[in-house]
C-alpha cells in the first residue's frame, strides 16, 4: 500500500472516529431567558401571589352553548360501512350532541370540579391556573410534593379519576401525594402566550418556578401526551430539582434509538428488538401508515392552528367532533371499525360526562386554537431547540399502555433516561391512562416511587 493510500486511510480513520466522539457527547444544554415577558406589552411588576380561584360558567354563556346546541345540524350522511374511519360519523355525532343538550347538566359536573381547589398565580406575565388535591396519609405514611401535567386534547380534568389513588398510600407504597396539577399556558384556564415562541422548555421553566413558589424545591413528576414531554424536558433541564419522572406516553426520538429501530427491522428478531417487543415497532411499513393516518391533526395544528381554531371556535358541535374522535380512536385502535368509535358502548373506558367535561373547559375558556398554538411552537423548532437528544439521569418510570399510538421498548428508552427504575407493560389502556385505566397507573407511580426511595 503507498503513502498516499495509507494517508487517505488515517484521515478516514480519523474522521469516522471524530464522528463516533460527536455522536458519543451530550448536546449542550438549550439556554433559556430566566425572566421572559409572555404577557401583552412590556414587562411589568408582577403580583407573585396565589389566588383562590373557583370555576364558575356565567348563564351568559351556558345560554348561549344551549342555543348553538339546539340548533339544526348540518351533517353529511356518512359512506356504507364506513364506521369513524373516515372520521366522527353523522349518526354517532347526532346522538351524542342529543344527550349534551338534554341530559349533559355542566353545573352538577362543575361543582364535581371545583370540589378540589383550584388556584391562579402570575408567572412570566400569565396567569397560570392549577389545582392541588391535598394528601391524605395514614399512619407512617410520607407526603410527597407531586407535578402532574396534562396534554392536548386534555386538560386537569384528566386526573380526577386518579387523584384520590394519588393522594392515599397505595399497595404498601408508604407514600402519599401532595398533588399539584397546572393547566398549559393557552390551554383552559391558564392564560395564553400574547408572544410567540413559548413552546415545551419554557413551560417548563414556568412549572419550575410554580413549584418553587408552593414551596416545593424537589419534587416527583407525571405526565402524558405534551405533559410526558414536559415533565421529561424538566427532569433534563433540572435534575437537582425533581426527584423522579414518570411517563406513560414512552416514545423517544433519540438518533440512536431511531438507527437501531431502522436496523431492527432487518435483523433477526432478539439482536437488537427483544421477540416480545417486536409488536411495538413492527411490522415498521404498517406502524409508518398508521401513525401517518393518525396524525393528520399534527401537521394542521403543527402549521396553520389559528385557521383549524377559528373553525371549531365557532360551534360547540365542531369542536366536540374534533376533539372526542381522538378519544375514540387513542383508547383503543380498533375504535374507528366500530359503528360510533366506541363511545356510546357500555364498556367504554371513559364516561361521556367526563369528555363532555373536557370539551366544555376548552370551550368556555375559548382555548382551543391557543392550545392548539403549542404544537406550532414546538414543531417550528423540533431540532434546534429541544432536550429531546440530551440524555435524562434523573430516576424514570415507564407506563406503557398497549393502546397507545407508539411506544418503544424499554433498550430505546435507554438512549434518553439512563436511570430506568421501572418498565412495565399493562395489559389494556390507551392514551388517556388517567382516565382510563387510573388504578393501573396509580400503582405503577407508586411502585416506581417506593423503588426510588428503597435507593436512597
Amino acid at each position: 500500500m503507498g503513502m498516499v493510500s495509507r494517508l487517505v486511510l488515517g484521515l478516514v480513520a480519523a474522521l469516522v472516529g471524530y464522528l463516533v466522539w460527536q455522536f458519543m457527547q451530550d448536546p449542550p444544554m438549550p439556554y433559556l431567558d430566566p425572566n421572559p415577558w409572555w404577557g401583552p406589552g412590556q414587562p411589568r411588576p408582577e403580583d407573585t401571589s396565589i389566588r383562590p380561584f373557583k370555576i364558575d360558567v356565567p348563564k351568559a354563556d351556558l345560554d348561549d352553548l344551549k342555543m348553538r346546541l339546539s340548533m339544526p345540524l348540518r351533517l353529511t350522511p356518512a359512506l356504507e360501512g364506513a364506521n369513524f374511519t373516515y372520521g366522527f360519523n353523522d349518526a354517532t355525532l347526532d346522538e351524542v350532541v342529543k344527550y349534551w343538550r338534554t341530559k349533559y347538566d355542566w353545573k352538577k359536573r362543575e361543582a364535581r370540579l371545583n370540589s378540589y381547589p383550584h388556584f391562579k398565580t402570575k408567572i412570566e406575565g400569565l396567569d397560570i391556573h392549577f389545582l392541588r388535591a391535598a394528601a391524605k396519609p395514614g399512619p407512617g405514611v410520607t407526603v410527597l410534593p407531586l407535578l402532574m401535567v396534562h396534554g392536548w386534547p386534555g386538560s386537569v380534568v384528566e386526573f380526577y379519576n386518579i387523584l384520590p389513588l394519588m393522594t392515599t398510600e397505595q399497595e404498601g407504597s408508604g407514600v402519599a401525594f401532595e398533588v399539584i396539577c397546572p393547566s398549559i399556558p393557552g390551554y383552559g384556564f391558564s392564560q395564553a402566550s400574547s408572544k410567540q415562541g413559548l413552546g415545551i422548555l419554557e413551560t417548563s421553566q414556568i412549572f419550575l418556578k410554580l413549584m418553587k413558589r408552593l414551596g416545593y424545591e424537589q419534587f416527583y413528576t407525571q405526565g402524558g401526551d405534551w405533559g410526558s414531554m414536559i415533565v421529561s424536558s424538566m427532569a433534563t433541564l433540572y435534575p437537582d430539582n425533581v426527584l423522579g419522572v414518570h411517563v406513560n406516553m414512552v416514545k423517544t426520538v433519540m438518533m440512536a434509538s431511531t438507527f437501531k429501530a431502522f436496523l431492527g427491522s432487518v435483523l433477526p428478531a432478539g439482536l437488537l428488538v427483544a421477540k416480545e417487543d417486536q409488536h411495538k415497532l413492527y411490522p415498521m411499513m404498517d406502524k409508518l401508515k398508521m401513525i401517518l393516518r393518525e396524525t393528520g391533526y399534527m401537521h394542521l395544528q403543527a402549521t396553520k392552528p389559528d385557521t383549524i381554531g377559528a373553525a371549531l371556535n365557532q360551534h360547540p358541535v365542531s369542536m366536540a367532533a374534533y376533539v372526542l374522535e381522538k378519544f375514540s380512536t387513542w383508547t383503543h385502535r380498533n375504535n374507528p371499525h366500530l359503528p360510533d368509535g366506541g363511545l356510546l358502548q357500555a364498556d367504554f373506558p371513559i364516561a361521556l360526562d367526563e369528555m363532555l367535561d373536557n370539551v366544555c373547559v376548552y370551550w368556555f375558556t375559548g382555548s382551543m386554537t391557543s392550545s392548539m398554538r403549542f404544537y406550532t411552537e414546538n414543531f417550528s423548532r423540533f431540532f434546534t431547540r429541544t432536550t429531546d437528544n440530551i440524555p435524562c439521569r434523573v430516576p424514570a418510570g415507564l407506563a406503557v399502555f398497549p393502546q397507545e399510538l407508539a411506544c418503544d421498548p424499554k433498550n430505546f428508552m435507554a438512549h434518553k433516561f439512563y436511570d430506568i427504575v421501572t418498565y412495565r407493560d399493562h395489559p389494556v389502556g390507551g392514551h388517556f391512562a388517567a382516565m382510563e385505566r387510573p388504578h393501573l397507573l396509580a400503582a405503577d407511580f407508586h411502585t416506581f416511587v417506593r423503588e426510588v426511595r428503597r435507593r436512597q
